[in-house]
């Protein structure tokens, strides 16, 4: 068997494997195929070419071949025309003309004609005009492709063009090679070509990436390097072995033995050659590719030594910013209060500073089923994929039609779209610690559509991963340093109650001893103005024990509508002013709540006075009970999770408000905005909600009041809202989805900043 009977023999395999494993393929589209056919056309025709090489009496193999040559025209211009989505009049008029010369033309090939020749020709005159038909034909459907390119605006479409271009081109002219120089010995390259042509074909179809095709081009470089250097070693030994014996008896012996030798040195050098090579090839052929796998390589280093979260963005995204492959980078992570992620740091314009739980959703649902990095494009490509599958506009007296599977994927779809266009995100990789997502590492390159290779997202994704793992180390240290703190005030708080208490105890008994009456005024006052500075100083002495000692608790059911009620008639019958008009808003039946009522009275009676004090002049204190709506969504250090089983208490008053700057530290300990405050107050309800499992947040404007949100899990663990651990989605967003098209999503470029 030579060579080109070989080459044709891989031909009908390689084209035939991919003729099967597209039809057997789940979602089978019309474009799939028609390459499906296409490769099976050729395939027949190999086939036909590797029995004519043997079968020399029988004209069978030879017809195959010329009814393969006329088909194919038709079978491929079908193919591209569908691949390029063109629908033009005149496209399809060829494409039926070819249709019927092929069919005539199989017809003709089973008769006497196709192998008729007059005297002295070597070829049939039937076999060189289906030859030349055929190779006119496919040249034409080169030039579709190459038209289209120029016609492109994409700049990704337009590479992808060109490869196929090239390739067509390229595979045509060593077809024409191989059968000018038949009957001489030069190596069948036309088939060789074509193999390779169709299997990258078919990875165009499979790979919606560019970049994807372009590492599939590296590794085509890479393999035939190696393939050579070891065919080279392998020759070199096997060769000396038959140069050496020949003509001797013992030959045999010295060969297999240099064959072994050959052998164990090609395992031995595989696996540096391979990685020294790839190294070249990609240094050489991908240089920016190059430095960038660099870079994250030292990143993944280099995050491993710190323990500052601000320094660690800062690190890692200065490094990613100056290799100039990206032009927006930013590090989110979860907010201490659990109800969304915070922007630490970003690089080029900048992104949402605040991500809530419901705009996350889909990132985090997409993180929970494993999907390690999501990618703009593949989301805004899945997306046009569906538009085709929603059905037209509901008529909108007709009743909500129930969500089709391709309208809940389009719901999901656009919210990650929405999440990666406020993070300003092309890639978002979640950085995940245990079964819980810690925060976004985002990445986007505005320049081009697809960015970053395969293997830059693998490379990417190993930071990632090192980036989650300082995140948690640093937590724990915070948590340790905040242990060691809180200890230390323990201590300290032992002494001061020693210290500070007796000597209060002493001066305040001397003062009431003595009788103001019997003073003049002026000194009657200052006794006074001495008790009240004695009693505040003995009350800042008391919240600094309260926040330093380990808090003691007694868990037990209650209605918090009742502890509520309790605490603020308590309040308006001794320290609220009248001036401030409390309204109680408590939704009746809801569930019971474990906790100690003590400590959260004092959270309520915490809150009441601080909004009273917030109010100076006079005005209202809303105090709202509610069950939370069926959507809500609540981000824990845990897991995204309902928050059906919680109950919600609102603390709202009509004051000048917090600003921002002041409430970004409204719960840090011995950080206050009053002349006589002790800085501890919020500090000591913080931290007696989260002993109860719950949140407090505050939401305030200037001049519109502030709200405090109180959220505490009930006494059950059954949701208080039946249903699958995701929200369902309201009818009216179905309705939308499946009446108007999808919109394409895009990150808005923006300024560079």
């Amino acid at each position: 068997m030579d060579a080109r009977a070989q080459a044709a023999l891989l031909l009908a395999i390689v084209t035939l494997a991919l003729a099967v494993a597209m039809s057997l393929r789940q979602a089978r589209s019309r474009l799939f195929m028609l390459f499906a056919a296409l490769n099976a056309n050729l395939g027949a025709w190999s086939l036909g070419l590797f029995f004519q090489s043997f079968a020399h009496s029988s004209p069978w193999p030879g017809r195959v071949v010329v009814a393969a040559e006329l088909l194919l025209p038709a079978s491929a211009l079908a193919f591209f025309l569908e691949f390029l989505g063109d629908p033009s009049a005149r496209s399809r008029r060829t494409l039926r003309t070819s249709i019927s010369i092929g069919i005539a033309g199989v017809a003709a090939s089973l008769t006497h004609l196709s192998v008729w020749k007059p005297e002295h020709w070597r070829v049939s005159p039937f076999r060189i005009a289906a030859a030349l038909y055929c190779l006119g034909m496919l040249t034409g459907v080169a030039s579709l492709l190459y038209a289209r390119m120029r016609r492109s605006i994409s700049r990704t479409e337009r590479a992808r063009l060109l490869y196929l271009v090239i390739g067509a081109g390229l595979s045509l002219g060593l077809v024409v090679v191989d059968v000018a120089t038949r009957g001489i010995p030069f190596p069948p390259l036309g088939t060789v070509a074509i193999t390779v042509y169709m299997y990258f074909l078919s990875q165009t179809l499979l790979r919606h990436r560019l970049l994807d095709l372009n590492e599939l081009l590296g590794k085509f470089v890479v393999l035939s390097l190696l393939a050579l250097l070891l065919a080279a070693i392998y020759g070199v030994l096997v060769s000396w072995s038959v140069g050496v014996t020949h003509g001797r008896s013992s030959w045999a012996g010295l060969f297999l033995f240099n064959t072994l030798v050959a052998s164990f040195v090609i395992l031995i050098l595989f696996d540096p050659l391979k990685s020294k090579i790839e190294g070249a090839v990609v240094a050489f052929l991908f240089r920016e590719r190059w430095e960038f796998l660099h870079t994250l390589q030292q990143l993944r280093v280099r995050v491993a030594s710190l323990i500052d979260v601000q320094r660690l963005g800062h690190t890692l995204l200065d490094a990613l910013y100056e290799t100039r492959r990206v032009t927006h980078a930013s590090l989110y992570l979860l907010s201490d209060d659990g109800l969304g992620f915070r922007r630490v740091d970003f690089r080029g314009p900048p992104p949402a500073a605040h991500l809530d739980a419901a705009t996350a959703r889909g990132i985090v649902n997409a993180a929970a089923a494993g999907q390690k990095a999501v990618l703009i494009e593949n989301v805004e490509r899945r997306l046009f994929e569906l538009r085709s599958l929603l059905p037209g506009a509901t008529e909108t007296t007709q009743p909500p039609a129930p969500l089709s599977a391709a309208g809940e994927e389009a719901v999901r779809l656009s919210e990650i779209g929405a999440a990666l266009a406020a993070m300003r995100a092309g890639v978002c990789i979640p950085l995940l610690g245990g079964d819980r997502v810690l925060g976004f590492l985002n990445l986007h390159d505005d320049r081009v559509q697809e960015a970053f290779a395969s293997d830059e997202i693998a490379e990417m994704l190993e930071v990632a991963d090192q980036v989650a793992v300082t995140v948690e180390n640093t937590r724990l240290y915070e948590r340790m340093k905040e242990r060691d703190r809180l200890a230390a005030l323990g201590e300290m708080a032992a002494g001061l109650a020693h210290e500070i208490r007796n000597p209060l105890s002493s001066i305040k008994g001397a003062v009431q001893y003595l009788d103001p009456k019997a003073l003049p005024p002026a000194e009657s006052e200052l006794m006074e103005v001495l008790v009240d500075e004695v009693n505040r100083l003995n009350n800042v002495v008391t919240q600094f024990l309260e926040y330093a000692r380990p808090m003691r608790t007694t868990f037990q059911p209650a209605n918090i509508n009742e502890v509520l009620a309790k605490t603020m008639k308590l309040l308006q019958g001794h320290e609220l002013p009248e001036r401030v008009e409390v309204r109680l808003e408590l939704e009746p039946e809801l569930p019971q709540v474990s906790c100690d009522a003590d400590q959260l009275k004092q959270v309520f009676i915490n809150l009441t006075l601080n909004a009273a004090q917030a109010m100076p002049k006079g005005g209202a204190l809303t105090v709202v009970t509610r069950r939370p709506r069926a959507n809500e969504w609540h981000l824990d250090e845990k897991e995204p999770r309902y928050i059906g089983n919680q109950v919600e208490l609102r603390f709202t008053d009509t004051g000048g408000g917090i600003p921002e700057e002041v409430r970004s530290r409204l719960f840090i300990p011995f950080y206050t905005t009053k002349e006589k405050g002790t800085g501890l107050g919020l500090a000591i309800c913080q931290r007696i909600v989260k002993n109860h499992g719950g949140t407090i947040e505050v939401e305030s404007r200037p001049g519109e009041g502030t709200t405090f949100i109180l959220r505490l899990p009930t006494n059950t663990e059954k949701p208080l809202i039946e249903g699958t651990p995701m929200p369902a989605i309201r009818p009216t967003l179905a309705q939308e989805l499946e009446g108007t098209p999808v919109p394409e999503l895009r990150p808005s470029p923006g300024a560079s900043g």
